[in-house]
């Protein structure tokens, strides 16, 4: 039953480790494709148990951001170079209570393939501002997170050449959830049935009289 126990305290551990990555300004899909318009979601999650209550994020040179969806709640600024291309934008109006996020959307087309970094800053109703500036994440390595005098990661997303590259369309995060999921209850079907396989009696009973003889 230990045996059991630890396969599945690990599973839940595995679950309660994937968000922790996730605790910061993010821009899905994590992969576009060059010269293909597509709908970037910013996720804004509320930063430290403070209440967020505006967030500014600068568009990458690599993407083309022509549109600014309405977030119902929330006012956008544009921000714009001299020749009116969008070099960003600003909401504010609205707020994202601790423990809760909101997802703002743009509109953009991939202009250069490789690391695009949309670079944030998130505003509380009390605090400074959360700089979210810093170099992008690499998979695997530590998190970073925001401090007073070091900004946290800035979200960044991959282009690529071709659609076979990139990520499946809709993809928002999901796929990392699933397969987290699947791994912890493949762990505790396997503890399960290392459990009864350990019950089971040393000696099968005889079938029939043949068995007896």
């Amino acid at each position: 039953m230990m045996g059991t126990r630890l396969i599945i305290t690990a599973g839940i551990a595995a679950l309660a480790i994937a968000p922790m990555a996730l605790a910061h300004v993010g821009v899905l899909p994590s992969t576009a494709v060059n010269g293909q318009k597509t709908e970037f979601t910013v996720r804004v999650p509320a930063e430290d148990g403070l209440t967020t209550t505006s967030v500014r994020v600068d568009f990458p040179s690599q993407v083309s951001v022509y549109a600014v969806a309405d977030a119902p709640g929330w006012t956008s600024l544009l921000i714009k170079h001299p020749d009116g291309r969008l070099r960003g934008v600003q909401w504010s109006g609205g707020s994202i209570a601790p423990g809760h996020y909101v997802d703002f959307t743009v509109l953009g087309t991939p202009r250069e393939v490789g690391q695009s970094v949309w670079p944030a800053r998130q505003g509380a109703a009390e605090g400074p501002v959360t700089r979210w500036t810093g170099p992008p994440e690499v998979p695997g390595a530590e998190p970073v997170e925001a401090r007073p005098n070091t900004p946290g990661p800035a979200a960044a997303v991959t282009i690529t050449a071709t659609a076979a590259e990139a990520a499946p369309p809709g993809d928002s995060g999901g796929g990392l959830w699933l397969g987290v999921i699947a791994i912890a209850v493949s762990l505790v079907a396997l503890a399960g049935v290392g459990y009864v396989w350990s019950q089971r009696p040393r000696d099968l009973p005889p079938d029939g009289p043949e068995d007896q003889t």
